[in-house]
């Protein structure tokens, strides 16, 4: 604004004057400074409030994150007689467990052939029909039944194989039934007789009704090796029995079709490993969910002071002084995101399939002060009570329509809804599966040593010397692997079985990681060759997206509709495996609120983008202000200088006259 006098009359003070003009003139400036002052307060105020309210949402994150929430914890007396793990459904307790059966799968062998590649029969087209049920009743002698009936299981479908010139030899029968994926596993092995190449046929299912029939129609010849009906016409010999796992738990008699018992203790997954007995104890972890409520609470308190402080209203020190506040009294903004959340405090999430539907139920209440305080006692006792439905509450949830299908957990980038599961591939076990009958004499230092890789865990036993019938050298073997250093039930637990005196061995875990390797001086003498076939992933969709398998697990994949969802695949058919449906608890509601207040659509940014765009008008206005008060004061330089200058002439004019005047009175 500065502009030089151009006065030469010295009449006026033209700078005084022009000054305070200015200032008066200039009296905008001071109002455009304080408003701006205000509203730079307000954008860093909003700044410290984007910052608290991140702070709640990561502890948001967390609690909506079921995965974290392993609450409950089974323990087995004798991890050699069962395993055992706990869902998040179960409740604490003790139960004592006693297994007096195993589950397995039927088994049947063809009579002996001399060698594997022969042809058998004229190569006519012949078709294996396999249907599945149970056998009752009859009695079983040399592995063929008498006055027996067999009843179809009316939930599986009749499937068939067709044998022809191109693969009518044991190994292209074996090949065959291998490749139709029909539930069957076909092997051969050698028994040492003059005709030691046996065809033996598995149900790939355990239990009672998973039991066998094969029809033959077609060539004579391979209808007299391969019929078998456990009621009629008996050309195969049985040598495992498909039998249900029979076991009672605090004395109520369970009966199941695998060794995999789900809910017999409420809650708790029991791996039956041989007959025995052991106790199994189920206790609470709550660190979960206290530490993750915990931090919420907290954040929520940090969030509330931050809200007070930023909207907090001075009062009066002194009779009419003004009233002062914060950076942001009277917000609406910060106003109803505070009532927002402190409504969901009170509310009962609603849909939710739970006995517990808020958090007051969880201890969760408002003090006087307005802060949050968590009743642990109360907490732990509603955890004691229902874990799971504590977990429903806080954290997304799942339920699944196939019961050999169970949900595991999910994340916060899980999304609700109801999603389709199809399977295109189970997960297997790693097997080895000797080629010839074991040496049931055993010497020390000649074939007493096994070194054995099970599931990436090293470990060796040495075999006691002795003569041993086949099941009494089977189950010493098990016993030894499975006592030995290093090995437990989830790393590298394995069974072995025998059938007609070859041994084999199946991991107790599933995946590509289930491997099985055996070497040792006694190793030749108990497998023989022994082929050794690791376990494969399951493999499959969710809601129509490729999902990553590992062992039986199965989870959506980063950026599907499926994100971070977990389920386990326990068995069954391939192909649609029904649904599981994903629920979502108050951690969702809180996390809408604050999602509508943070990032670059969230009304906080949306205040700043306003709050700044005042400040870039007060700055136009300012530099308008500028720009006319610059040519103001030019102007009323200009004004007063030659203002100044006609004064300045008007004083010589008088002082001449006056002069004159003077002159003449003389």
């Amino acid at each position: 604004m500065a502009v030089s006098s151009v006065s030469t009359g010295g009449v006026l003070d033209v700078n005084g004057l022009v000054s305070q003009l200015m200032a008066v003139e200039s009296r905008p400036f001071v109002a455009m400074q304080n408003k701006e002052k205000a509203i730079t307060s307000q954008i860093s105020a909003y700044g410290t409030l984007s910052g608290a309210v991140g702070a709640f949402q990561t502890t948001v994150t967390a609690l909506a994150d079921s995965s974290k929430y392993k609450v409950a914890n089974a323990t087995t007396s004798d991890d050699k007689v069962l395993t055992a793990t706990a869902g998040k459904d179960t409740v604490k307790g003790n139960y004592s467990v006693n297994v007096t059966q195993l589950a397995q799968a039927q088994t049947i062998s063809a009579a002996g052939q001399e060698s594997t590649s022969t042809l058998i029969g004229s190569g006519a087209s012949t078709v294996l029909t396999f249907d599945f049920g149970s056998v009752t009743g009859g009695t079983l002698t040399d592995g063929k039944y008498t006055g027996a009936t067999f009843d179809l299981d009316a939930t599986r479908v009749a499937r068939t194989v067709t044998i022809d010139g191109s693969n009518n030899s044991l190994q292209g029968i074996r090949d065959a039934i291998n490749k139709a994926g029909i539930g069957v596993t076909a092997s051969i092995i050698s028994d040492g007789s003059d005709k030691p190449n046996r065809l033996v046929l598995t149900s790939d299912k355990s239990g009672e009704t998973s039991s066998m029939r094969v029809s033959v129609a077609g060539d004579q010849d391979l209808s007299n090796l391969l019929s078998y009906a456990p009621n009629g016409t008996q050309n195969m010999t049985q040598s495992n029995a498909g039998q249900n796992a029979k076991l009672t738990v605090n004395g109520v008699a369970i009966t199941s079709q695998t060794n995999s018992v789900d809910n017999a203790v409420p809650g708790v997954t029991m791996s039956v490993l041989k007959i025995g007995t052991s106790n199994v104890g189920v206790s609470m972890d709550t660190s979960g969910i206290k530490t993750a409520l915990s931090n919420f609470v907290k954040a929520y308190n940090d969030l509330n002071t931050t809200v007070t402080g930023l909207t907090a209203v001075t009062p009066d020190l002194k009779p009419g002084a003004a009233r002062t506040g914060g950076p942001l009294v009277g917000d609406s903004t910060t106003n109803s995101l505070q009532a927002s959340l402190r409504k969901l405090f009170g509310t009962s999430v609603p849909g939710l399939d739970s006995t517990v539907t808020s958090l007051s139920q969880l201890g969760v209440a408002f003090q006087k002060d307005g802060t949050l305080k968590l009743d642990t006692g109360k907490l732990q006792t509603a955890i004691d009570k229902n874990s799971g439905d504590v977990i429903k509450l806080l954290a997304t949830s799942g339920s699944t329509t196939d019961s050999l299908v169970s949900f595991v957990s999910s994340t916060s980038n899980s999304t609700v809804g109801t999603k389709g599961i199809s399977i295109s591939k189970l997960a297997t076990q790693g097997t080895l599966v000797g080629s010839t009958a074991a040496n049931l004499t055993i010497t020390a230092g000649v074939n007493d040593s096994l070194s054995l890789s099970i599931n990436g865990v090293s470990t060796k036993a040495t075999l006691v010397p002795g003569n041993y019938t086949a099941d009494s050298l089977v189950s010493h073997v098990q016993s030894l692997i499975n006592g030995a250093s290093g090995v437990t039930d989830t790393t590298a637990g394995v069974k072995v079985t025998q059938q007609n005196g070859v041994f084999s061995i199946v991991s107790n875990k599933y995946g590509s990681s289930s491997k099985l390797e055996i070497t040792g001086n006694g190793a030749d003498d108990l497998f023989g060759t022994p082929t050794m076939t690791a376990g494969v992933d399951v493999a499959g969709t969710i809601d129509g997206a490729v999902a990553v398998g590992s062992g039986q697990t199965l989870t959506g994949s980063a950026g599907s509709g499926s994100a971070g969802i977990a389920v386990l695949i326990k068995g069954g058919q391939l192909g649609d495996r029904g649904t599981v449906n994903i629920s979502k608890g108050i951690s969702a509601l809180f996390a809408t609120i604050t999602d509508n207040y943070l990032g670059t659509a969230g009304l906080i940014q949306n205040k700043n983008d306003g709050l700044n765009k005042s400040i870039a008008d007060i700055t136009k206005q300012r530099d308008a202000l500028n720009t006319r008060l610059t040519l103001t004061e030019a102007r009323l330089r200009r004004q007063y200088s030659s203002l100044d200058v006609t004064l300045s002439s008007m004083n010589s004019t008088s002082n001449f006259l006056t002069q004159q005047l003077a002159a003449l009175a003389k």
